[in-house]
């Protein structure tokens, strides 16, 4: 037996103890890293490296650098076309690839002759000797024979592995309902299978508010073969040169559309198994089926929750509410159901202009805030049903600060009347589905705020003076007895219109009516944000003043006693009667009625045009 025979008997010994042992089955490094102590044990190899042919490529063990296309193109070529190869002109490219060392390769196959790996070593007087023997082809197969064994361990283990994660998020997706656990776990199943890869999610704007972990659909700027891959439903794939990678876009996919696209950017040398293509293809399906279950049970209860709103809403607006406490409570049903930024409440006015409530935004009450309002308005007017947009600055091509608005009209009897506008600052922020459920609400609304509008002014009508708008009496009196009971202090104030029989005889009763006016204007105006004012009967004008002191009430009607001549015409004079009350100096209602008209009574006999006060000793201001 010759030595190299012998050596060839102790290595075939060698490769069934590597057969034998399980560890050096599992993978391709652990095999190789058995596999070099026999060569260096047989022909003093110290150095070498393995490249196992996988996808059409020649993949160097981890740690190393891939031989490069090109002399992956040098040795296929070869095996396709059976023509030899000059060793020497690949050594020469594996040694620029990083492997400076390799001077002999061995290039294993099976019996097709298809390449299974690449063996690169610096060469040593025994290998030299064994490589010019006959041995070294027997040295080739039993190599290969063992390479196949470790190729389909290694298939067995990933797709046992590839296995348990699918049946783990499988397990996942069927156990919740939460869109955000779903799509994490797709992301987390996919990285773990692919660890060298960059995994992402672009979203549907259906999906805008599951999560925030992930990036919506740009449809007017996102790559081309992201969306061909959301609209048509089929994995789409590019090569990214600019940022050496390799895309691979999966829709996720359930029966009633499409939520999203998973993207891989993966090393641009990287060619997916037909293995991984399947495990990236289950797990969209299944996460799409799953995040469509979770969407559709969402929905539900948001129908539900949605007609609950629209029933509670209607409920309360139709319980005969005061304009004032519709509005508001128009506003924290709004508020809650859309999480506006800004909100505002616009009603037309008589002139062709609109107001502005005062439960809006202050936003609104900016020049920016009135430039919205304005697009709303004319938007309406024009005879548009509602302004619904979700990317604003695209509408009005500038950027400007708040890109989502809603603008839905308040329409009665099909006239526009007004109109509700909700803004938020990001893109897509209001779903379409909000939309619609605001339009409902609005709709509904609509007709009870006509409703609470001609209430308010059939009480209006009620409660106060046809000539002088100043408030009824009784109306006067309910104020004043409530506050009495609920305040700390007040002052209540009674004008007397002097001579004013002489202003009818003179000037006609037309005039006397004007007069009256005039002076209910006057006294209007400056008990605004103050108090009440009501006609008491004929040319007497009671004001009450609530929380309001003494000295200050003093100096208010000193004020009315100076102002009502210059500002009249004809000018006439006024005299006025004064008290007020403390909680610690109680007054029924009578007691402080009483006490005002006694001291009106001493300013008109003390001559007019002044005011007295009642106190301990009465004090009068000429």
């Amino acid at each position: 037996m010759t030595d190299h025979q012998l050596t060839m008997l102790k290595i075939k010994s060698d490769l069934m103890d590597l057969w034998t042992k399980d560890t050096a089955l599992q993978s391709y490094e652990q095999w190789f890293k058995a596999l070099k102590p026999k060569l260096n044990h047989h022909f003093h190899i110290a150095e070498a490296d393995f490249f196992i042919y996988a996808n059409n490529s020649f993949v160097a063990l981890k740690g190393h650098k891939s031989v490069s296309k090109r002399e992956q193109a040098l040795v296929f070529d070869a095996l396709k076309t059976g023509k030899a190869f000059s060793h020497d002109s690949l050594i020469s490219r594996v040694r620029e690839t990083g492997f400076s060392y390799a001077d002999d390769f061995l290039l294993f196959r099976n019996l097709k002759s298809e390449p299974l790996g690449l063996l690169v070593l610096k060469s040593t007087n025994e290998w030299n000797a064994f490589a010019t023997s006959p041995f070294l082809h027997e040295l080739e197969k039993a190599v290969s024979d063992l390479i196949e064994i470790v190729k389909k361990m290694v298939f067995l283990i990933k797709e046992e592995k590839s296995s348990k994660r699918l049946f783990g998020v499988t397990e996942l997706f069927n156990s919740t309902m939460q869109s955000n656990v779903i799509l994490d776990g797709v992301v987390s199943a996919i990285s773990k299978n692919f660890p060298s890869s960059e995994v992402g999610l672009l979203l549907s704007h259906d999906q805008k508010g599951v999560t925030h972990n992930y990036k919506l659909i740009d449809y007017m700027n996102e790559r081309p073969s992201a969306m061909n891959a959301f609209v048509s439903g089929e994995t789409t794939k590019e090569v990214m040169p600019e940022l050496s990678c390799r895309l691979i876009n999966a829709p996720i996919r359930g029966r009633q559309g499409i939520y999203g696209v998973l993207q891989i950017k993966a090393p641009i040398d990287l060619v997916f198994s037909s293995t991984q293509k399947k495990f990236i293809s289950m797990v969209v399906n299944t996460a799409g089926s799953a995040l469509e279950k979770a969407i559709l049970h969402d929905q539900s209860h948001r129908v539900i929750e949605d007609l609950q709103l629209v029933n509670e809403t209607s409920k309360k607006l139709n319980s005969n509410m005061h304009f004032g406490e519709m509005t508001a409570f128009l506003k924290q049903q709004l508020l809650k159901a859309f999480r506006p930024a800004e909100i505002a409440f616009v009603f037309n006015n008589e002139q062709d202009g609109y107001d502005l409530s005062q439960l809006s935004s202050d936003f609104f009450r900016t020049e920016s805030g009135k430039n919205y309002i304005e697009f709303s308005s004319k938007y309406l007017r024009s005879g548009k049903e509602a302004l619904f947009d979700a990317n604003f600055s695209r509408t009005m091509n500038e950027s400007i600060g708040y890109e989502s608005i809603i603008a839905i009209p308040i329409v009665n009897q099909e006239v526009l009347t007004g109109f509700v506008v909700l803004l938020h600052m990001d893109q897509y922020f209001f779903s379409f589905d909000s939309f619609k459920l605001m339009q409902s609400l609005i709709g509904h609304s609509s007709l009870a705020l006509a409703n609470s509008v001609l209430r308010d002014q059939l009480q209006e009508l009620v409660d106060k003076d046809h000539l002088t708008k100043l408030y009824t009496r009784s109306y006067v009196d309910k104020i004043i007895e409530k506050s009495i009971v609920d305040d700390e202090m007040g002052v209540f104030v009674l004008v007397d219109v002097d001579d004013f029989k002489k202003i009818n005889d003179t000037y006609g009763h037309v005039t006397g009516d004007d007069v009256l006016k005039q002076i209910a204007t006057i006294i209007l105006a400056e008990v605004s944000g103050r108090g009440v004012a009501g006609r008491w009967g004929g040319e007497e004008i009671a004001i009450f003043l609530p929380l309001t002191e003494f000295q200050e009430g003093a100096l208010f009607a000193e004020r009315l006693v100076k102002l009502i001549p210059a500002a009249t015409e004809p000018s006439i004079t006024v005299s006025i009667g004064m008290h007020n009350w403390t909680s610690k100096r109680q007054s029924t209602y009578k007691e402080l009625f009483q006490h005002t008209d006694k001291a009106l009574y001493i300013a008109k006999n003390n001559g007019k045009n002044q005011v007295v006060i009642h106190e301990e000793t009465s004090y009068t201001f000429s």
